[in-house]
């Protein structure tokens, strides 16, 4: 089981390399604030497979809780940003 988990985290951290690729190389801004959310979800699962890894899954489903809301919350920031900025463009 450790070596599964160990794998699917290994696994998510690739995943998660791709989606910044995605923010960094974007063509727009929507593709970059996408790629954002996409690492905010990923970080909540790769969360919750450590939990689950260090047998501590309640700790970790309170922090990857938190992160998501602190993480969502940003995303709606930037987003607002730019459509007022303008640079949404």
């Amino acid at each position: 089981m450790i070596l599964f988990l160990g794998g699917t985290a290994v696994a998510l951290a690739l995943v998660m390399l791709l989606s910044l690729y995605r923010v960094i190389t974007g063509p727009s801004v929507f593709d970059r604030l996408t790629g954002l959310g996409l690492i905010g979800s990923k970080t909540i699962v790769l969360l919750v497979v450590l939990g689950a890894w260090n047998e501590r899954v309640d700790l970790f489903v309170d922090i990857a809780l938190s992160y998501g809301l602190i993480s969502f919350v940003g995303t709606l920031a930037l987003a607002k940003y730019f459509e007022i900025s303008g640079s949404a463009e």
